[in-house]
């Protein structure tokens, strides 16, 4: 064989394995693409979104999804999907408190801390922000913090249990 067929063999195997790449991950995020799907409709619909950019699922004492999204005037809008009959509520992103502001907050009480994650959610029926971190080393200790959506006002903490030395 000449180099020109080595060439072409070898970008017809390179194209094989990117397609079955390709193939695996679409297998493996299908279902939750099809659980994803009609929550994004739902929130469309309640809404009237023209734009998703983000969709989160939440599960505390209940299952929430929380849909960020824009309207038609490009105002940010987060849409609850809450319980399993998945009740809606609407709250413009400008009648709330911030992401940015809540990471403040929590470092202002725990300047300590270390943010895993930020993520809005429900908390026995209140909207809320979910603050997820850390704090200390040997063992590193796991909080849960929780701050009125619309307010900023802290709500409640939960801790996690230390992984203990045997």
């Amino acid at each position: 064989m000449n180099p020109k067929r080595w060439v072409a063999v070898f970008f017809v195997a390179l194209a094989a394995v990117i397609a079955v790449i390709v193939m695996y991950y679409n297998t493996i995020q299908q279902p939750f693409w099809d659980t994803e799907n009609p929550i994004r409709k739902q929130a469309k619909e309640a809404a009237n979104l023209t734009k998703v950019s983000s969709i989160t699922k939440q599960v505390w004492d209940t299952t929430s999804w929380i849909v960020k999204g824009e309207n038609d005037a490009d105002e940010e809008i987060y849409v609850w999907l809450i319980g399993p009959d998945k009740t809606v509520q609407t709250v413009k992103a400008s009648e709330g408190t911030s992401k940015d502001a809540i990471n403040q907050a929590l470092h202002a009480a725990k300047p300590d801390a270390d943010i895993k994650r930020i993520q809005p959610g429900t908390l026995n029926g209140q909207l809320v922000w979910e603050v997820f971190y850390s704090q200390g080393k040997s063992p590193e200790k796991y909080s849960y913090d929780f701050y009125d959506f619309r307010t900023g006002t802290y709500v409640t903490e939960y801790h996690l249990p230390a992984k203990t030395a045997s």
